[in-house]
C-alpha cells in the first residue's frame, strides 16, 4: 500500500470516528448503535497504519494486493452494520404492529363504554 493510500484511510477512519461521535453528542445517534460504527473506524484505522496488521489480512483473506484487503474489510463492516441494522428495523416494525393492534383494542373498548354509558 503507498504512503498516500495509508494517509486517504486513516484520515477516512477518522472522520468517521469524529462523525460519529458528534452525532451521537447531538444526540441524532444512539450510543448502541454507534458502538459498532466506532469498532469499525478503529479497525479500518489500525489495519490503514500498520504494516503488520494490513499485509496479515491480506495474506489470511489471499489478496495479492493490501489495499484491496482494506476495501474487503470495509465492505464486510458496512456489510454487518447493514444485517445489524435490519435485526433492529424488524424488531422494530414488529413492535409497532403490536402497539397498532393494542390501540385498535383499546380505542374499541373505549367507544364500548361510551356506547353503554350512554345507553343507561
Amino acid at each position: 500500500m503507498t504512503p498516500s493510500q495509508r494517509i486517504i484511510a486513516a484520515v477516512a477512519s477518522l472522520i468517521l470516528v469524529f462523525l460519529i461521535a458528534d452525532l451521537v453528542r447531538r444526540r441524532k445517534l444512539r450510543e448502541e448503535y454507534s458502538i459498532l460504527w466506532l469498532i469499525g473506524g478503529a479497525m479500518i484505522f489500525i489495519v490503514s497504519t500498520s504494516d503488520r496488521a494490513i499485509f496479515l489480512l491480506a495474506k489470511m483473506l489471499s489478496i495479492a494486493h493490501p489495499a484491496y484487503a482494506l476495501f474487503v474489510l470495509a465492505m464486510f463492516i458496512g456489510l454487518m452494520l447493514s444485517i445489524h441494522f435490519t435485526i433492529v428495523l424488524s424488531k422494530l416494525t414488529a413492535q409497532n404492529w403490536r402497539l397498532t393492534q393494542e390501540i385498535a383494542l383499546v380505542k374499541t373498548e373505549l367507544e364500548e363504554m361510551k356506547t353503554s354509558r350512554n345507553n343507561v
